[in-house]
């Protein structure tokens, strides 16, 4: 009986040990579980501020990439100044020569060589157009040969004049005869000089009317020669505008033909009498186009000066703007462009006056100003020259990056 309580007691005692050891191999499995599920959880937490850090510093550069961009508008400026400028009146004219000679034969026959061409400049006394003068060199040499045999004989005769042994009669008809034959010899020798036509004057050949083997006579007009020397450009003022010129007054001529040039010029002439037809005066200016490339011909406008200011502001023409008619100019002070209304007094080709609205020592814009709006942000480029270089290529830019 004892020894069957015993075993039931070693029994139960078994079961109890065994129990425990079930429950801490169950807690020990549960803690492993639980340090993996941590551990993975704790890898997921920092793939994901890994992410979000990426997007900070990609939001970050893109911000940075937004402050590094450039602001305002790119433009080029100019400081206001002072300088001479003057009011003048604008006619239209063309330029002429005031000297252009027709060029005509003094002799007969066929023409053998033409030697000027149009646009040759000729010198005076240049040979342009030569003529066959085959019998003029005969009649010549023939007339010199009569001449030089009486004149000869008149030397012989003149010692027998002079021993008395000849009439005063006799040698003066000797001497009559000889000076005819002189004045023979040089008609001759003239007709032979004119078988070459020579130039009057200095200048260029504007027209050729003359071509080789022509029959020309004394009235066949043969070249134009035009003095380049002497540009003049006739105007026809109304009678109101009268008043303001004078012989003297001194004007500008500009041309198409050679744009961005002035010249010089000055009234020389001015008619008294008034053109019934247009009821204009004639005025004639004197136009200094040395080597200038002024043609006669050629289309002008002509400023004629009628006041001036020494010390005005002055503006370039390129930086105005007009805004329902009125001038403007856009004034950049501390990298903004404020469009400013300003009163224009005189103007030339170049520039314009200011009365008031701008002053000397503004900073203007001068490119760029066009579509610029009031107050708006700019960005000044430095550097000569009008323009605007362009921003560099964005794909150049990419692959010296990738590089």
């Amino acid at each position: 009986m004892c020894r069957f309580r015993t075993e039931v007691l070693l029994g139960m005692l078994f079961a109890i040990v065994m129990s425990f050891s079930l429950v801490g191999c169950g807690e020990g499995e549960g803690e492993a579980e639980g340090t993996a599920t941590a551990s993975a959880d704790s890898t997921q937490a920092d793939s994901t501020q890994a992410d979000s850090t990426k997007t900070a510093e990609k939001g970050d550069k893109k911000g940075d990439e937004k402050k590094k961009a450039p602001e305002g508008v790119p433009v080029k400026v100019a400081l206001v100044d002072r300088g001479k400028i003057s009011e003048h009146v604008l006619y239209s004219a063309t330029v002429e020569a005031e000297e252009t000679i027709d060029i005509y034969a003094q002799a007969s026959g066929l023409v053998r060589r033409v030697i000027a061409e149009e646009g040759d400049r000729v010198r005076v006394g240049q040979v342009m157009v030569e003529l066959v003068d085959d019998e003029l060199r005969l009649n010549e040499a023939e007339a010199r040969l009569a001449y030089e045999n009486m004149d000869n004989q008149l030397k012989r005769k003149q010692m027998l004049f002079d021993r008395k042994l000849l009439s005063r009669e006799a040698y003066e008809d000797l001497k009559i005869n000889r000076d005819q034959a002189e004045i023979r010899w040089k008609r001759a020798k003239l007709s032979l000089d004119h078988a070459r036509v020579r130039s009057p004057v200095a200048g260029i050949v504007s027209k050729r009317s003359v071509k080789l083997g022509d029959r020309i006579g004394q009235s066949n007009k043969l070249y134009e020669v035009v003095d380049m020397r002497n540009l003049i450009a006739q105007v026809h003022v109304p009678g109101q505008g009268m008043r303001h010129l004078n012989v003297g007054q001194k004007a500008l001529v500009t041309t198409d033909f050679i744009p961005d040039t002035a010249f010089s010029g000055r009234i020389i002439r001015i008619s008294p009498v008034v053109d019934p037809g247009s009821g204009t005066f004639k005025v004639t200016l004197a136009i200094e186009a040395k080597e200038g490339g002024l043609r006669p011909g050629m289309f002008v406008n002509t400023h004629i000066v009628t006041a001036t200011h020494e010390e005005a502001v002055l503006v370039p023409k390129r930086a105005v703007v007009y805004d329902d008619g009125l001038p403007h100019v856009f004034v950049v002070q501390d990298s903004t462009a404020s469009k400013i209304q300003f009163q224009m007094g005189f103007d030339d080709t170049e520039h314009v006056e200011v009365l008031s609205g701008v002053d000397q020592g503004d900073q203007i814009v001068v490119v760029g100003q066009n579509g610029l709006k009031d107050k708006a942000k700019v960005r000044i480029i430095p550097g000569p020259g009008l323009r605007i270089p362009a921003k560099p290529d964005s794909t150049d830019a990419k692959k010296e990056k990738t590089s």
